[in-house]
Protein backbone atom coordinates (compact mmCIF):
# COMPACT_ATOMS: atom_id res chain seq x y z
CA UNK A 1 0.00 0.00 0.00
CA UNK A 2 1.21 3.47 -0.87
CA UNK A 3 0.71 6.22 1.72
CA UNK A 4 -1.41 9.10 0.46
CA UNK A 5 -2.10 12.08 2.64
CA UNK A 6 -5.58 13.48 2.90
CA UNK A 7 -4.69 16.92 1.60
CA UNK A 8 -3.22 15.60 -1.64
CA UNK A 9 -5.04 15.53 -4.98
CA UNK A 10 -7.04 12.39 -5.67
CA UNK A 11 -5.39 10.02 -8.16
CA UNK A 12 -8.64 9.73 -10.17
CA UNK A 13 -9.11 13.50 -10.53
CA UNK A 14 -6.32 15.91 -9.53
CA UNK A 15 -8.84 18.76 -9.27
CA UNK A 16 -10.34 17.09 -6.16
CA UNK A 17 -8.82 16.33 -2.77
CA UNK A 18 -8.41 12.63 -1.94
CA UNK A 19 -10.26 13.04 1.38
CA UNK A 20 -13.29 14.46 -0.48
CA UNK A 21 -13.21 12.04 -3.39
CA UNK A 22 -12.11 8.40 -3.10
CA UNK A 23 -10.93 8.11 0.50
CA UNK A 24 -14.45 7.64 1.99
CA UNK A 25 -14.94 4.66 -0.34
CA UNK A 26 -11.51 3.21 0.43
CA UNK A 27 -12.11 3.57 4.17
CA UNK A 28 -15.53 1.88 3.93
CA UNK A 29 -17.41 4.98 5.14
CA UNK A 30 -19.46 5.24 1.95
CA UNK A 31 -20.30 3.29 -1.23
CA UNK A 32 -20.04 4.72 -4.73
CA UNK A 33 -23.44 5.91 -5.98
CA UNK A 34 -22.59 5.41 -9.65
CA UNK A 35 -20.50 3.09 -11.78
CA UNK A 36 -18.26 6.04 -12.64
CA UNK A 37 -17.59 6.72 -8.96
CA UNK A 38 -16.73 3.04 -8.54
CA UNK A 39 -14.43 3.14 -11.57
CA UNK A 40 -12.65 6.21 -10.25
CA UNK A 41 -12.28 4.73 -6.77
CA UNK A 42 -10.91 1.49 -8.23
CA UNK A 43 -8.38 3.42 -10.34
CA UNK A 44 -7.27 5.31 -7.23
CA UNK A 45 -7.05 1.99 -5.37
CA UNK A 46 -4.76 0.64 -8.11
CA UNK A 47 -2.57 3.75 -7.78
CA UNK A 48 -2.43 3.37 -4.00
CA UNK A 49 -2.12 -0.44 -4.15
CA UNK A 50 -5.27 -1.00 -2.09
CA UNK A 51 -5.65 -4.55 -3.35
CA UNK A 52 -8.30 -5.58 -0.82
CA UNK A 53 -10.58 -2.74 -1.98
CA UNK A 54 -10.07 -3.72 -5.62
CA UNK A 55 -10.91 -7.33 -4.84
CA UNK A 56 -13.99 -6.44 -2.78
CA UNK A 57 -15.41 -4.22 -5.56
CA UNK A 58 -15.02 -6.98 -8.16
CA UNK A 59 -18.23 -8.95 -8.68
CA UNK A 60 -18.16 -12.29 -6.85
CA UNK A 61 -18.93 -14.23 -10.05
CA UNK A 62 -15.42 -13.63 -11.41
CA UNK A 63 -13.44 -12.11 -8.54
CA UNK A 64 -9.75 -13.04 -8.64
CA UNK A 65 -7.75 -13.99 -5.57
CA UNK A 66 -5.43 -11.46 -3.97
CA UNK A 67 -2.53 -13.34 -5.57
CA UNK A 68 -3.75 -11.88 -8.89
CA UNK A 69 -2.50 -8.47 -7.78
CA UNK A 70 1.12 -9.42 -7.25
CA UNK A 71 3.63 -8.94 -10.01
CA UNK A 72 5.61 -6.17 -11.57
CA UNK A 73 4.99 -2.76 -10.06
CA UNK A 74 3.02 -0.40 -12.25
CA UNK A 75 3.19 3.36 -11.87
CA UNK A 76 -0.24 4.70 -12.80
CA UNK A 77 -0.07 8.18 -14.34
CA UNK A 78 -3.59 9.27 -15.23
CA UNK A 79 -7.20 8.34 -15.94
CA UNK A 80 -9.54 9.66 -18.61
CA UNK A 81 -13.20 8.65 -18.68
CA UNK A 82 -14.08 8.75 -22.38
CA UNK A 83 -17.76 7.80 -22.21
CA UNK A 84 -20.32 6.20 -19.93
CA UNK A 85 -23.78 4.77 -20.47
CA UNK A 86 -26.22 2.58 -18.58
CA UNK A 87 -29.03 0.10 -18.92
CA UNK A 88 -31.11 0.95 -15.85
CA UNK A 89 -33.55 -1.89 -16.49
CA UNK A 90 -30.72 -4.40 -16.23
CA UNK A 91 -28.96 -2.57 -13.38
CA UNK A 92 -25.79 -2.34 -15.41
CA UNK A 93 -23.51 0.42 -16.63
CA UNK A 94 -20.56 0.71 -18.98
CA UNK A 95 -17.55 3.00 -18.99
CA UNK A 96 -14.96 3.53 -21.66
CA UNK A 97 -11.71 4.77 -20.18
CA UNK A 98 -8.05 5.23 -20.92
CA UNK A 99 -5.41 4.87 -18.20
CA UNK A 100 -1.77 5.81 -18.67
CA UNK A 101 0.94 3.96 -16.81
CA UNK A 102 4.60 3.14 -16.78
CA UNK A 103 6.03 -0.36 -16.42
CA UNK A 104 9.72 -1.17 -16.62
CA UNK A 105 10.30 2.49 -17.49
CA UNK A 106 8.11 2.25 -20.59
CA UNK A 107 4.97 4.38 -21.09
CA UNK A 108 1.80 2.44 -21.87
CA UNK A 109 -1.91 3.17 -22.31
CA UNK A 110 -4.75 0.89 -21.37
CA UNK A 111 -8.06 1.39 -23.18
CA UNK A 112 -10.97 -0.59 -21.80
CA UNK A 113 -14.73 -0.76 -21.91
CA UNK A 114 -15.77 -1.90 -18.45
CA UNK A 115 -19.09 -3.41 -17.40
CA UNK A 116 -20.49 -2.77 -13.94
CA UNK A 117 -23.49 -4.26 -12.22
CA UNK A 118 -25.69 -2.91 -9.43
CA UNK A 119 -26.47 -5.61 -6.89
CA UNK A 120 -28.15 -5.00 -3.53
CA UNK A 121 -27.73 -1.24 -4.07
CA UNK A 122 -23.96 -1.60 -4.48
CA UNK A 123 -21.94 -1.25 -7.69
CA UNK A 124 -19.42 -3.94 -8.70
CA UNK A 125 -16.93 -4.24 -11.54
CA UNK A 126 -17.97 -7.23 -13.63
CA UNK A 127 -15.67 -7.39 -16.64
CA UNK A 128 -13.73 -5.37 -19.16
CA UNK A 129 -12.73 -5.58 -22.79
CA UNK A 130 -9.36 -4.18 -23.71
CA UNK A 131 -8.83 -2.55 -27.06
Amino acid sequence: MIKHSKNQPCPCDPSKQYEDCCEPFHQGHDNPNTAEQLMRSRYSAYVLQLNTYIKETWHSSNRPSLAHFTGQPIKWLGLTINKSWSNKLANEAFLEFTASYKINGKMQKMHEISRFILENNKWFYLEGKLS
